[in-house]
């Protein structure tokens, strides 16, 4: 591997390197004079930061089939370089980049070789820990302590490593509501942004996972009642004595507290999204045509 990339390095008078799947560094060219501090910090961590792997993810590596440009991201002290994905046995096992725009030289005739020396790697999921002041950008494997960072920290769900871009997301969102919403401790994970993870693309199934039809109608009347139990029981034709029982089951199986605001706010909004993703007339597909556009 090293003496490949050496070698590709020198043909095209830049610097060259190969990380896996999970994001770690497997090798780099010997040519240093392109190097940029993203690609340092990488090199010096063996592992590609969680922040520099969301950029690249945003331009399409991790669907890429060819060639991706990757422009530059003076944050990140991130030049502009070209990746290119790497199959063995038609498996995505890492990724070539090349700094700087697209080379003159065609490189298709050097992947197979660079891609059958990748390394099938560890692949223990990872967390993804930020910090806003200062700012600090840190990877995790699960189980191990989590870094203790000032200021607002968020912390995202478990991933596989190879998604450590989408962790870096929900780590940075975390933290930014930390700051911004006095309601969240300075140091939240994502999995407790209750309501805030449903606005940031998290499934409603996610939120009501577990929970009968039966449960769900009781929930949702609950509710849209204000949470009166003599309303809610008047509704369902319940006893109320019935309708503590339901209500307490359903806290068992969502492990949530129904007497805390912010998670019947979270609740009542996956119950929405969740009738919501029933419409039958949301695509174009399926629009009457005597419907105004």
């Amino acid at each position: 591997m090293q003496e490949l990339l050496d070698e590709l390095s020198r043909e095209l008078g830049r610097g060259v390197s190969v990380d896996d799947v999970a994001g770690r560094v497997v090798a780099h060219s010997a040519q240093t004079d392109e190097v940029d501090p993203a690609r340092v910090r990488a090199i010096l961590t063996r592992r590609v930061p969680a922040d520099v792997a969301a950029w690249q993810e945003l331009h399409g590596v991790g669907t890429a089939t060819g060639p991706v440009l990757v422009p530059a991201n003076a944050e990140l002290g991130f030049h502009e370089r070209v990746g290119y994905p790497l199959r063995h046995q038609g498996v995505l096992v890492g990724y070539l980049w090349v700094l700087g725009g697209p080379p003159g030289a065609d490189l298709a005739g050097r992947l197979p070789a660079l891609a059958a020396q990748v390394p099938a790697g560890e692949r223990s999921p990872v967390r993804v820990v930020v910090a806003l002041e200062p700012r600090a950008v840190r990877t995790v494997a699960v189980g191990e302590p989590l870094p203790s960072l000032p200021g607002h920290v968020g912390v995202s769900d478990p991933h596989p490593p190879e998604r450590a871009g989408e962790a870096y997301r929900q780590a940075l969102a975390a933290a930014e509501l930390a700051r911004l919403d006095p309601a969240l401790p300075d140091r939240v994970g994502f999995a407790e942004l209750g309501a805030y993870r449903l606005l940031l693309g998290a499934a409603p199934e996610e939120v009501l996972a577990g929970l009968s039809e039966v449960q769900l109608r009781t929930l949702e009347t609950y509710l849209d009642a204000g949470c009166d139990v003599r309303a809610t029981a008047g509704r369902l034709h319940l006893h109320r004595t019935s309708l503590y029982y339901r209500l307490g089951r359903i806290a068992e199986l969502t492990g949530r507290d129904l007497a805390d605001g912010r998670v019947r706010l979270e609740l009542h909004l996956a119950l929405k999204m969740a009738r919501l993703a029933r419409r039958t007339w949301g695509s174009d597909a399926s629009r009457p045509t005597d419907v105004p556009r």
